[in-house]
């Protein structure tokens, strides 16, 4: 399946065998998978529009030099000396229409009125209320009950299904958004990409991932 990037040394102290495939692999597999799921969505399948964004977000040195070695690890705080140091860390972000040739931006009707939504800052704003949930120990997907006087999409934040995360501890999260279709639809497709991250690391060794868990009531879905 191609070049494979340098052997992982995690900072829980694991060593992974066996080398992981390109990041491009992991991100196409995702990608593929949400838009064969697509055509099952009304939405999708008459318009075409609406999109998937892939952030990689790396935990470690070693994960940021498999993505690209854009981002600094424990360096001088030119801002205040702080000699202990920072973490300057780079999101490694991918979006793409939700079909090949689509748009990104959607059409809808509010109030007897056609409106636009650009579904690639959309997308944005709910992995930004995915990575809360996971902050506040919540969950890992978008559209739960969050702590916070700010959380509105004025600020950033859109309180909508969508947005799913999948933690390899110690080495990176993986979020995945879908966007452009009912709250509940776009969940179903960004779901299916849960399965494709799994079995892309657990091919690497005996690491540790988190998942959604989706319950009929309450909770996360």
């Amino acid at each position: 399946m191609g070049d494979r990037g340098p052997e992982l040394n995690f900072k829980s102290g694991k060593v992974v065998k066996n080398e992981l495939e390109k990041y491009q692999v992991l991100v196409t597999g995702i990608r593929d998978t949400v838009r064969k799921k697509a055509p099952a969505i009304p939405k999708f399948q008459k318009s075409g529009n609406g999109a998937v964004r892939i952030l990689l977000y790396p935990l470690c040195k070693e994960a940021d030099e498999w993505l690209g070695r854009l981002s600094s690890f424990r360096k001088t705080n030119m801002f205040d000396g702080d000699s202990r140091g920072v973490d300057d860390i780079v999101d490694y972000e991918f979006t793409f229409a939700i079909t090949p040739g689509g748009s990104r931006i959607i059409t809808y009707v509010q109030d007897g009125k056609k409106q636009k939504c650009d579904c690639y800052a959309y997308s944005a704003s709910k992995i930004a209320h995915c990575s809360l949930a996971q902050d506040q120990g919540v969950g890992l997907i978008s559209g739960l009950k969050l702590e916070g006087d700010y959380l509105e999409e004025a600020n950033g934040y859109a309180a909508h299904l969508g947005a799913i995360c999948v933690e390899v501890e110690g080495y990176c999260d993986v979020y995945v958004c879908v966007s452009g279709a009912k709250q509940e639809e776009d969940l179903e497709c960004a779901k299916e990409a849960i399965k494709v991250i799994v079995d892309f690391f657990n091919n690497q060794g005996k690491l540790k991932i988190n998942v959604p868990v989706f319950l009929t009531e309450g909770g996360e879905r």
